[in-house]
C-alpha cells in the first residue's frame, strides 16, 4: 500500500519550484492520497468483477448507471459485505469521473440508509483498569518500551499509526517534570489544514519514564518496535490477560484515552483540543459511544489485580529499559528493541 505524498516548502525561484513540483507529480495524481487510492481501486476491481459475473455492462450515459450502482450496493449488502466496500466505490467512481458528482443520488441514498440501520464496529474503549493490567503484564515480561507504548498512546490520544512512527526527536522535553510536547507533522487532520500538529503529555508518572527513555536512546529511535512486532505483542498481551474476548484493539488506545479524559474533566474542548477533532458534533458521536461501550464493559477485578500490583510497583521504582538497548534506526527501516523474557513461577 503507498505512502502518502510528501510536503515540501514553496522553493524561491521558479527553476527550483519546478524540479519540486516535477518530483511531487501532477496536481491530478496528489487529488487523492495513494493509500486511499488504493482503497478505491479494490472496490472498482470488485465491482468490475461482479459485472463479468452477471455479464453487466457499465452504461454509456451517467444518469444510468446510479440504478446499476444501487444494485450492487444492495448485493453488497445481502452478502454481508463492510459498508466501507461500498462507499470506497461511490467514491473511487467519481475520482475517476469527477462530473458523476450528483448522478448517482439512489446509491448514495442506499448508502445512508446502510450507515442508519448498522452500527460501526468501532473499537471498545479501554478503561484505565484495563490499561494498568496491560502495562504491568508487559512489565512483568520484561517489555519496557511496549508498556511505556500503551502509556503515551492511552495519555497522548494519539492513533495508531501516529504512535508507530513516534520517534525519539519528535519528542521535546526539559525534565522528567515539565510537560512533553509530541510534533506529528502533517497527520490525517493536520493534511486538510495544511498545518502540522503537535500534542502535550501531561501525565507525571509517564512524563519520568519517557524522559528516561530519550535519554538513553539515538534520536531516531522509534518508540515501539516494528508495527507488526508490536500489534502481535498488543494481542500476547491480551491474550495473557484472557481479554480477548472484549474486542479490544490498538485504537482502543485512543477512544479509551478520549473517554477517561471526558469523565475525570467533564470538558469536551480539552478532549477536542487533545485528540484534535475540528468537528464538535464528531467528537460527542465518538465520546458517547465510548461511554456507552464502557458501562457494558464488565471485566472481573479478580482478573486484573494482580497485574495491577506490578504495575504500581513499577511506576514507584526507578525507570528500566529492556536489556538491549533500541538501535539506531537504518536507512528505510525502523529501530528494533529485543525484549528478554521472564519466567513465570507457577
Amino acid at each position: 500500500m503507498g505512502k502518502a505524498a510528501p510536503k515540501v516548502t514553496e522553493a524561491r525561484t521558479k527553476e527550483g519550484r519546478k524540479q519540486v513540483r516535477k518530483k511531487l507529480g501532477s496536481l491530478k495524481s496528489l487529488t487523492v492520497q495513494p493509500v486511499t487510492k488504493a482503497r478505491y481501486q479494490d472496490s472498482l476491481d470488485k465491482f468490475y468483477a461482479y459485472l463479468r459475473r452477471e455479464s453487466l455492462q457499465l452504461p454509456k450515459r451517467r444518469e444510468a448507471l446510479d440504478a446499476l450502482v444501487g444494485d450492487y450496493i444492495e448485493y453488497l449488502w445481502s452478502e454481508g459485505e463492510g459498508r466501507s466496500m461500498g462507499s470506497n466505490l461511490l467514491a473511487g467512481l467519481q475520482d475517476l469521473d469527477p462530473h458523476l458528482k450528483g448522478h448517482l443520488p439512489s446509491s448514495w441514498r442506499l448508502m445512508k440508509t446502510w450507515s442508519a440501520n448498522e452500527l460501526p464496529n468501532r473499537a471498545p474503549p479501554l478503561t484505565e483498569s484495563v490499561l494498568r493490567a496491560m502495562v504491568g503484564w508487559s512489565i512483568f515480561h520484561q517489555h519496557f518500551s511496549f508498556a511505556l507504548s500503551l502509556l503515551v498512546g492511552f495519555y497522548t490520544l494519539l492513533r495508531t499509526g501516529e504512535l508507530l512512527e513516534l520517534q525519539a526527536w519528535n519528542i521535546h522535553m526539559t525534565s522528567s517534570t515539565q510537560p512533553a510536547v509530541i510534533s506529528l507533522g502533517l497527520t490525517k487532520s493536520g493534511k486538510r489544514q495544511g498545518a502540522a500538529e503537535s500534542v502535550t503529555l501531561t501525565e507525571r508518572s509517564v512524563l519520568k519514564l519517557l524522559w528516561y527513555w530519550k535519554q538513553n536512546v539515538p534520536s531516531h529511535t522509534f518508540r515501539t518496535a516494528k508495527p507488526h512486532i508490536w500489534r502481535q505483542l498488543f494481542s500476547d498481551c491480551l491474550a495473557g490477560l484472557q481479554l480477548q474476548t472484549w474486542g479490544f484493539r490498538p485504537y482502543s488506545l485512543r477512544r479509551g484515552g478520549a473517554t477517561s479524559l471526558f469523565v475525570k474533566v467533564g470538558s469536551l474542548d480539552r478532549v477536542l483540543l487533545l485528540g484534535r477533532w475540528t468537528a464538535v458534533k464528531t467528537a460527542k458521536i465518538y465520546l458517547n459511544a465510548g461511554l456507552a461501550m464502557l458501562a457494558d464493559l464488565k471485566i472481573p477485578p479478580q482478573s486484573l489485580r494482580p497485574f495491577h500490583t506490578v504495575f504500581h510497583n513499577y511506576m514507584l521504582g526507578p525507570p528500566q529499559l529492556e536489556p538491549s538497548l533500541p538501535r539506531k534506526r537504518r536507512a528505510g527501516g525502523r529501530g528494533n528493541m529485543k525484549s528478554g523474557k521472564q519466567k513465570v513461577k507457577k
